[in-house]
Formats: structure tokens, sequence, C-alpha cells
């Protein structure tokens, strides 16, 4: 049964993010009030929050996303982030797999770029291939980059030939939890699930 769509589950600390550029502004107006409900002492936050909410949905918008996750929590004077993105890619090609299309670069410091391949099994959608590790991420509008904790995890469609592959991509600016956001990108990961038209019905 060919998949419709799809649904994944991020934490109740998280938001998740209006993308289209004429919703979102309006939209994540209303996400901040409504966490500073709850979370009072976000408040000397607000604009801060307001400001990653709107990048961090025009940056996953122009990448194709359909779907955005974002935690943000203060930290003294300083806001901490990480993202969850699903986007809609082509598979590379129809004769090799994903995996043999990823590639694994060695740790060479404590602050060096570095990329492990791997595969990790998701219900419902077997073992998939997936790369974790440090990387570069080019921030739009010319505006540099940042290093980043980046995971990223690819499960084709289902079907005999899949021609699409969802992306699932964790990312965070926070180096010095590696393991701890790693381990909350793969909960979030195995959460996926592709939806069918009978399901939907």
């Amino acid at each position: 049964m060919p998949a419709a769509g799809f649904s994944i589950t991020i934490p109740d600390s998280w938001f998740e993010i209006e993308l289209h550029p004429d919703a979102r502004n309006a939209a994540i107006g209303t996400l901040v009030e409504e966490r500073l409900r709850d979370v009072p002492e976000l408040r000397e936050h607000r604009s801060a929050l307001a400001k990653v909410l709107r990048e961090t949905a025009r940056r996953a918008y122009d990448s194709g996303a359909r779907f955005c996750g974002t935690l943000v929590t203060g930290l003294g004077g300083a806001v901490m982030t990480a993202t969850v993105t699903v986007t809609i890619v082509d598979a590379p090609n129809q004769d090799a797999a994903v995996a043999d299309h990823l590639t694994a670069v060695p740790r060479r410091g404590p602050d060096s770029l570095w990329r492990q391949a791997e595969s990790t099994e998701l219900p419902g959608a077997g073992r998939v291939p997936r790369t974790r590790g440090v990387d570069d991420v080019t921030l739009p509008d010319g505006a540099g980059w940042v290093r980043a904790l980046v995971m990223q995890t690819f499960v084709p469609f289902p079907g005999p030939d899949p021609t699409r592959v969802a992306l699932i991509t964790g990312s965070s600016p926070l180096l010095a939890l590696e393991s701890e956001l790693f381990d909350v990108f793969d909960a979030i990961t195995g959460t996926f699930r592709f939806i069918t038209d009978d399901q939907e019905a």
C-alpha cells in the first residue's frame, strides 16, 4: 500500500513549528505565548525564543522540510536549541542503495568534523541507513555556518521499488551534549511511521 503521509512524535517540551510562510509568524507567536503560560521562567527569553523559532522554520521550509520540531530552552543568559526535521527527497538512483552513498569521515580531534555511517532498526520500516557526526551547517542568505551535531536517518518509502526517501535530520550546535542529544534524536526518529490511505480512512 503506497504511503499517503507520515507521523512522528516529539517530546512535550519541544515545539512543532508551522513551516508555511503565510502562516508561520502568527502560529509561532501563538505557540510562544502558550509555552510561556506553561513555563513562565522562559518569559525573559521571549524575544530570543520567537526569533529562533522563526529562523528555524524559515531554514526548514527553504530546505524542503515537511515537518519541523524544535527544542528551545533558556540556560542562564543563553538559549539552547535542537531541531528534528523530516524532508522528502528522491532516492539517489535505482542502481544502488542509499547506504552505498554514505561515507564515513574519521574523527581527528575533539573539535574536528567527523561522520560515521551505520544503520538502525525502525518499527514498520526495518533496518535503514543512518549517519551521525559533527558537520558545518550552512546558514541561509549567506549568514555563515554553524558547527553542529547532525544525525540523518534515511527511510525509503514502502513499495518494491521506492523512488522517494524520508530524510529525518536531528541537529544541534550543543556539541558538549553529543551523547545525550544523539539519544534524543534516536528516540524521536524511532517514532516515525508512514501512513497509508487505509489508515487515514
